[in-house]
């Protein structure tokens, strides 16, 4: 039990962990993207209102370009250009070091004219074929390849700028290889720093467990004393004078308070030791069968019907004598609380590499949806009512644990609140 918690613990923790990092690390990166990208759209934007050149090959013709009314530019579109946060940001040195071309292509989608001043690294068939890439994408702007697009439909031509990126590119690779590298390192170390306090954090809830475990031992033991006495005491006395119904009650509580200190004991040895013990190959089919078979009478006797749906020739490895005792606890428990006139049914069958077992039995007044609850101690969904049953509570813990014991799963649900429904998979 304290080691799944402590696997949950880490769990949660390196999730919450991984997923602050990822936020953090996404936000960084994302937006160092949109900066770039932004930065890339504000020169493009600027080289496409002024023919594909800066406004300016200097400091004060950069200064000019901001003025009211610069000259052969429209007033509109000159205060929409330098009203952008990039515009602002340009350095009167980003004309002598922008590497970037320009591609005008006609209706035809053939090149009429091409700007390859600024650029060294592509001739006109690239540009072209550059050109005639981005000339039928949607988008106005984006990315080809290392460069920065633009395109601008005007007068039946269209301009399409190309902006070199590839500093900034691997500028901001660099940045996110970087910190992804560093987040799973960060993670790394947090998962051996959770591993380790883990311990420390879970040594006073490992030895309350402990604590308790050893007084359910200890007390089951104890109580074992005082039973047999008062049974022997019991049988003495119907020998004295005879069987009455006080001796009967008193025999009866015996057996009740009996059966629950071995299945505290039976509980007790499955969560101290999760190992199941001597595993053996044997008949699931047969040992469903035959821990099924004692029941038969008294679902007679009761009114009641079982059908059983037992495939043959299923084998299982496992812990045969945990195997027919889980069996044995639940098809009690579907005897015990299937009023009369009701039916009970039985299946195993094969699933996979597992064995899937299904009890389905008639109830009263179920809670509709999943009833997991029902396998905690002592747990009863009618207090008053199940006393008469005789049951203890116990009993679907101990079917519980040896499930978990064999890494299987049970489950139990109530489809319309009049059938009880227990599923496991083992």
């Amino acid at each position: 039990m304290i080691r799944e918690l402590r696997k949950k613990f880490i769990l949660i923790a390196m999730l919450s962990t991984f997923i602050v990092l990822s936020a953090i690390m996404g936000t960084v990166n994302i937006s160092g993207y949109l900066k770039m990208a932004a930065r890339a759209d504000g020169m493009t934007s600027v080289l496409g209102i002024n023919d594909g050149k800066f406004p300016g090959n200097g400091k004060e013709e950069m200064e000019a370009a901001g003025n009211e009314n610069p000259p052969d530019v429209a007033v509109g579109k000159r205060e929409d250009i330098f009203e952008t946060e990039a515009s602002r940001n340009f350095s009167p040195e980003a004309p002598y070091e922008t590497r970037y071309f320009t591609v005008i292509l006609d209706d035809g989608g053939e090149i009429s004219s091409c700007d390859l001043n600024h650029i060294a690294a592509v001739d006109e068939d690239m540009a072209l074929e550059y050109g005639k890439t981005v000339s039928g994408k949607k988008s106005e702007t984006g990315f080809c390849g290392i460069y920065r697009y633009r395109v601008i439909k005007d007068d039946g031509q269209t301009k399409c700028i190309f902006l070199d990126c590839a500093r900034e590119i691997s500028g901001f690779r660099v940045t996110a290889v970087s910190s992804i590298v560093m987040s799973f390192l960060g993670l790394a170390a947090v998962l051996v720093l959770v591993i380790f306090f883990s311990q420390i954090v879970f040594l006073p809830v490992e030895e309350s467990i402990r604590k308790q475990k050893q007084f359910i031992t200890d007390a089951s033991h104890e109580l074992k004393t005082p039973l047999t006495i008062i049974d022997a005491n019991t049988e003495v006395i119907e020998m004295e004078t005879g069987e009455n119904q006080w001796t009967k009650s008193t025999r009866k509580q015996i057996q009740r308070l009996s059966g629950m200190v071995q299945q505290l004991v039976a509980l007790s040895r499955l969560d101290e030791n999760r190992d199941i013990g001597e595993k053996t190959e044997f008949s699931a089919s047969d040992a469903v069968l035959e821990t099924v078979q004692p029941y038969e009478a008294p679902v007679r006797t009761g009114g009641k019907e079982m059908e059983q749906l037992v495939d043959e020739g299923i084998l299982f490895t496992g812990n045969e004598r945990d195997f027919r005792q889980l069996v044995g606890i639940l098809v009690d428990n579907a005897v015990k609380y299937t009023p009369e006139g009701g039916k009970i049914r039985i299946a195993l069958k094969k699933k996979g590499k597992k064995c899937q077992l299904e009890i389905f039995n008639d109830a009263e007044e179920l809670p509709v949806g999943k009833l997991d609850v029902l396998f905690e101690r002592f747990y009863r969904l009618d207090s008053s009512r199940n006393s008469s049953t005789g049951g203890s509570g116990i009993g679907l813990s101990v079917a519980k644990a040896i499930v978990r014991a064999h890494k299987g799963k049970i489950t139990a649900e109530s489809p319309d609140g009049k059938i009880m429904k227990i599923t496991v998979i083992i």
